[in-house]
């Protein structure tokens, strides 16, 4: 891959500022972060953000970038995550006003308990949740199933590397 320098106080494309800053960029573009955000980061002023804007290397590392970040649902789950934060202000209103029905109410408290106890977390598996082999032999099907049951993070701090104690 050939390297491409930007005037972002000299940065290579290709580096691994290149890449973050191609990264902010794209999620600015998105609507993740605001352009303020990213001047501020890098340290630039709206004149060379547009500068560096113009730059077709650039705009092509940040097309590609778009398009990975689609493909892969990251775009997406930033937005989501960026706009969520709201929700635990609109489920307090619902829950604290006089005017909310008592069912309503209810849900906004389970909503609010979950998320404070870590409920949206979706990078460990639930306790209890189950996973299954199935292998098909043509006319015979062997399936083997178990219980996934999530372990606590090693503290690589504390783990000397002998797994017998």
């Amino acid at each position: 891959m050939s390297s491409k320098v930007v005037q972002l106080h000299k940065i290579d494309l290709n580096s691994d500022r290149g890449h973050a800053f191609v990264v902010d960029a794209t999620r600015a573009a998105e609507g993740v972060i605001s352009d303020k955000d990213l001047e501020a980061k890098y340290e630039l002023s709206a004149v060379d953000l547009r500068n560096i804007a113009q730059d077709p290397a650039v705009g092509k590392a940040i097309r590609a970038e778009r398009e990975s970040r689609l493909r892969s649902g990251r775009a997406a789950r930033e937005l989501a995550a960026k706009h969520f934060v709201k929700a635990p202000l609109v489920l307090d209103t619902i829950m604290s006003s006089a005017d909310s029905n008592p069912r309503h109410k209810i849900e906004a408290i389970k909503e609010l308990r979950a998320t404070a106890h870590g409920g949206g977390d979706d990078h460990s598996a639930a306790v209890g949740e189950k996973f299954t082999i199935t292998i098909n032999l043509g006319g015979d099907v062997e399936k083997y199933e178990t219980n996934i049951t999530p372990k606590p993070p090693v503290d690589l701090e504390r783990d000397n590397g002998d797994q017998w104690g």
